[in-house]
């Protein structure tokens, strides 16, 4: 089989794509440089290349969740506030 002389991201074998797509970048490219005899520098650099498209997309934290703890957190300084001021109202002088 005759191997190109110049090799893209766009030509990588399947089995390269399905190994970044599962998150697997070491293994991607020890199966780039078995198919195609790169050298680790450049099977990496194609394999750092071709995550940008076909890695799987990392969920942000959402920002939902922060916003309640912060309400969580009003609502109970809140009820400290209203705890104290009726002691002290009823506590008397």
């Amino acid at each position: 089989m005759k191997t190109k002389a110049i090799i893209t991201d766009d030509d990588l074998p399947p089995a390269v794509i399905r190994a970044i797509q599962q998150g697997r970048k070491i293994e991607a490219i020890k199966l780039l440089r078995e198919s195609t005899g790169l050298g680790l520098a450049n099977a990496k650099v194609l394999v750092d290349k071709a995550a940008r498209h076909h890695a799987p997309k990392k969920a942000a934290p959402p920002i939902v969740e922060e916003q309640s703890s912060v309400g969580r957190l009003l609502t109970a300084l809140l009820l400290v506030v209203l705890a104290f001021a009726f002691y002290r109202y009823y506590a008397g002088p």
